[in-house]
């Protein structure tokens, strides 16, 4: 899989004339070339329902008078650009105008749109799997690998199915012996459509080309189903465009699930300033070299969004942008490829712990999993996103944040895991039964939570209170209510005189809390189990309190018992991660620094772009080591840099970090 790719989105209304009409197929695969692109992914069959070539399925868009989706590949392939091919699944307005009985009725008996509040009551409509238009998308997938075997991949968009009651629906749910109006056997059939909708094209793609790259895109890659991606996916390709509503956690977040799976990945940001198909719109050129150096440093390839004019004209400004992010990958590749992270905390996924079904519209929003992640990369701690079919041996410390139910499988696996010398930090009511209390032996016996909705207060034991505050802080959450026992006590919770209602308030916000602290202990450690009483991942996520980040990177040294893998004095803005290249007997150290400015809010999204790349001198480094270091050089400038090593660790220091920055740890040979 390639490392510099682009999306060139194409979706463009049949009221427009004169499609491909500045197309010049010489400048086309040129201006990519220049721009050091090196695939681009190229439309059949847009969100419109147009195919962009000829076709005895669909429609070729009326707008178009000759084969574009032709004249793209060969000319793509003439300079050694590959050229994979989209289609669109859920969405087609075409089939939706002319197949109304092919389209999605909701549950309450509506026609679903995509987010018609956002573009002035115009929106896609959705399409069901379990209608005859399934039957009409293969169609147009088979003819797409007859007349076009060349391809390098077929990308597959909007793969996912809403919960329909649809006459084929209810007849389908029928057929199975479901009730369509429970809506546990509608989930049930919708998950079942989708299943069946994945091996129809899998199909589709297979019989023509067994080796063709195939990837369905629905938004956001679910933690949990790593079987299912196993059994359908070529390749994973991880939307997230940060401006764009997912943020700068969304993508290290679903990197960190991905990458320990094994399937080769990328990052998908895009060009524009905000969203998909922001015609007109521009990213400043750090941050697209921010974010492509983000995709490196979590082990993904790169690909950036675009979307093409209709007249198939390539725009200067947006190949100017590009290129100035790609010639760096380019120029980090050779440290970058076949390299698997290094880590040593394993984070329990909420998403996969709820194992999540295939029906329905992918959330992007995890509450616990994104705070949690945001705490580990501001803290610089080298982690992975694990699921419950994961490994724990290889980590020193397992998180389970916030809202873990343990069930008694993954109850023994903890267990199991403990006992052969792990570590084990809970948070807010994971781990805890409402009937039974603690499901480990924390050293505690669990009271309930806290009556005071508001929240609570907290006086951690010194080792844990933050830098700067040394009275009771409010955490925004109740707390858990835990007596410990044989455990060692983490701190105080204090409380406020009274939950604040309309019958008893007390100032503006929350109630002060009362002078003495409650019986209720802060936290518990016995043994490899450390247990925080505050939800103190999604509280930070929500409330953003520098006092909590600190308390939370303090909370964590202590539960990992002793020095991370990584340290270095990057700011909490910067990132951190350390990447091994097995095969090379070399680690390479990837730092990064940037700081998203809240300049604007468009359809209800804050609107946070990167603009200026600030350098950073002589940042620190250490990181721990088991063999003897060779050498340790900033790449892919090629300046060696001194370090002094221990036993077990090397440390160096980087004289500057702007944006993106890798530094190669090359170990002598045979160690």
């Amino acid at each position: 899989m390639r490392f510099r790719q682009i999306h060139l989105d194409f979706h463009t209304s049949g009221q427009i004339p004169d499609i491909g009409s500045k197309f010049d197929p010489d400048s086309f695969g040129k201006a990519f070339q220049a721009a050091h692109v090196d695939s681009v992914t190229v439309f059949s069959k847009c969100h419109h329902g147009y195919s962009y070539h000829p076709t005895a399925v669909g429609r070729t868009h009326p707008g178009l008078k000759f084969d574009l989706l032709r004249a793209q590949i060969d000319a793509l392939h003439q300079v050694g650009i590959n050229a994979p091919v989209y289609l669109t699944a859920t969405w087609d307005e075409l089939a939706a105008t002319e197949h109304p009985e092919w389209r999605t009725i909701s549950p309450d008996g509506r026609q679903h749109m995509f987010s018609p509040e956002l573009a002035n009551g115009v929106g896609w409509a959705f399409l069901d799997f379990s209608t005859p238009y399934l039957d009409y998308l293969c169609a147009q997938t088979e003819e797409v690998m007859r007349n076009y075997p060349e391809a390098d991949g077929i990308f597959m968009d909007i793969a996912f199915q809403l919960p329909s009651i649809s006459t084929f629906a209810r007849r389908g749910m029928e057929a199975q012996q479901l009730d369509w109006t429970d809506p546990t056997d509608r989930d049930r059939f919708t998950a079942w459509s989708v299943e069946n909708f994945f091996t129809r094209i899998r199909d589709a793609v297979k019989k023509h080309d067994p080796r063709m790259p195939l990837f369905f895109n629905s938004g956001h890659v679910r933690r949990g189903l790593r079987k299912h991606y196993t059994d359908f996916y070529s390749h994973l390709e991880l939307e997230s465009l940060p401006t764009a509503g997912w943020g700068y956690e969304h993508f290290p977040l679903s990197a960190r699930y991905v990458d320990p799976l094994g399937t080769p990945f990328l990052g998908q940001t895009g060009k524009f300033h905000t969203l998909w198909g922001e015609v007109g719109g521009y990213k400043h050129p750090d941050a697209l070299l921010y974010e492509c150096g983000a995709m490196l440093a979590q082990g993904a390839r790169c690909c950036i969004g675009d979307h093409l004019h209709p007249t198939g004209k390539i725009d200067p400004s947006t190949m100017a942008i590009i290129s100035s992010a790609y010639e760096w990958v380019e120029a980090c590749e050779p440290w970058a490829v076949d390299s698997v992270n290094r880590a040593d905390i394993a984070l329990l996924s909420v998403e996969a712990a709820r194992r999540p079904s295939l029906a329905g519209q992918p959330g992007t929003a995890v509450p616990e999993d994104e705070g949690a992640v945001r705490l580990l990369l501001e803290c610089k701690f080298a982690f992975d996103v694990v699921d419950l079919d994961s490994d724990f041996a290889g980590y020193r410390l397992l998180i389970l944040p916030d809202v873990v139910r343990v069930d008694g499988e993954l109850k023994a696996k903890i267990n199991d895991y403990v006992a052969a010398g792990g570590r084990v930090l809970l948070t807010g009511r994971s781990g805890i039964d409402p009937e039974m209390g603690f499901q480990f032996d924390c050293g505690a016996v669990w009271h309930g939570t806290s009556e005071n909705s508001g929240g609570d207060y907290v006086l951690p034991i010194d080792d844990l209170q933050a830098s700067f505050v040394h009275d009771p802080l409010f955490m925004y959450a109740p707390a858990e209510r835990i007596v410990p026992t044989d455990g060692t006590s983490l701190g105080a919770v204090y409380e406020p005189y009274f939950d604040r209602t309309p019958r008893h308030f007390s100032g503006h916000i929350h109630t002060p809390c009362k002078p003495d602290p409650t019986e209720w202990a802060a936290g518990v450690q016995k043994g490899g189990f450390t247990y925080y009483a505050f939800p103190i991942v999604s509280a930070y996520l929500r409330v953003g309190a520098v006092a909590m980040l600190e308390i939370a990177e303090r909370l964590i040294l202590r539960a990992l018992g002793g020095r991370p893998l990584l340290s270095t004095s990057l700011p909490k803005a910067g990132r951190a991660t350390v990447r091994r290249q097995p095969g090379l007997n070399r680690d390479v150290v990837h730092l990064l620094h940037a700081t998203p400015a809240l300049r604007g809010n468009l359809r209800g999204v804050s609107i946070q772009p990167i603009q200026d790349l600030v350098t950073l001198d002589d940042v620190s480094v250490s990181v721990a080591i088991s063999t003897e270091v060779a050498s340790v050089t900033l790449v892919p400038q090629g300046q060696v840099l001194t370090f002094q090593q221990s036993q077990d660790r090397v440390s160096f220091s980087v004289p500057e970090v702007k944006g993106h920055q890798m530094v190669e740890i090359a170990y002598v040979t045979g160690g």
